[in-house]
């Protein structure tokens, strides 16, 4: 079954309320396999975001590069870090105990990236454009960057049941994993 605009509606109003602190998002979630197979349609919502983003991350730092070599790189890595977390996690929810959990995590996971960068796409713009003084524009990235990383530990202690710590370790785990993955295609480039 294909997705449509009502599962799209209601897996971004989940993702919503679960940026509200609100544990009942995830009942507006598909998280049925096929669910959890659909929320990978959140890369491609998110995707011209992340070009915009990208573009104004490499603005003037590869001059020199092709744009084919740079479209290649950029585009591999962008499936590759949509797909390597979910992977991982794979393994880590049986380590604790919570493969029962795991698709609640995974449609909860990638719908939570929609709403996340309808945040911090506007700030990053905003910041790029020189509007506001340097050191305001840099702490406004900053404490958007600290509200996006405590929306997703709360993700995954809500989606998988598991205590703060374990959610805060799993979010140092993306994080390094998805500057791993960022770090290694700029090298690339």
């Amino acid at each position: 079954m294909p997705l449509t605009a009502r599962d799209v509606a209601s897996s971004v109003f989940g993702a919503y309320r679960l940026a509200r602190f609100d544990p009942t998002g995830l009942q507006h979630l598909d998280r049925t396999p096929e669910g959890a197979w659909k929320s990978f349609y959140a890369a491609v919502i998110v995707a011209p975001a992340w070009t915009l983003l990208l573009a104004i991350r490499l603005w003037g730092q590869v001059p020199d590069t092709p744009l084919f070599q740079l479209v290649v790189v950029e585009a591999i890595a962008y499936v590759i870090s949509w797909t390597a977390f979910p992977v991982v996690m794979h393994g880590v929810s049986g380590l604790l105990d919570r493969q029962s959990r795991y698709i609640d995590f995974l449609c909860a996971y990638n719908w939570s990236s929609v709403v996340q960068m309808s945040i911090y796409l506007p700030v990053v713009i905003l910041a790029a454009t020189g509007i506001l003084p340097g050191p305001i524009s840099e702490g406004l990235v900053f404490g958007i960057m600290l509200a996006m990383l405590t929306y997703q530990w709360f993700v995954m202690r809500t989606a998988l049941d598991i205590s703060g710590v374990a959610a805060a370790v799993l979010v140092l785990l993306d994080l390094f994993l998805s500057a791993l993955i960022t770090d290694f295609a700029d090298g690339l480039l």
